[in-house]
């Protein structure tokens, strides 16, 4: 269960740095449109979050990334490979 759950969380960060990315947006200029810290943004992106991310959090991003919230857990199926 703790790794099917850090996978998703991966997952999550990797969604959250493609679309920031797509956006052309730096780490730090996301991070300021949801006041949070480029740290911690740098952590969701990496999935080194220790603690879940807090759906407000979810929802700024999604928000400042013009995005739907639930493009943030489209999941590849990794159980292939």
């Amino acid at each position: 269960m703790k790794s099917a759950y850090k996978e998703q969380m991966r997952q999550i960060g990797l969604n959250v740095c493609y679309y920031r990315r797509y956006r052309k947006l730096t780490q730090t200029k996301l991070a300021e449109q949801v006041s949070i810290s480029s740290c911690y943004l740098s952590q969701i992106e990496r999935g080194l979050v220790k603690n879940a991310v807090s759906l407000p959090v979810l929802m700024a991003i999604a928000d400042a990334l013009e995005i739907k919230i639930e493009e943030l857990f489209k999941f590849k199926d990794l159980s292939n490979k």
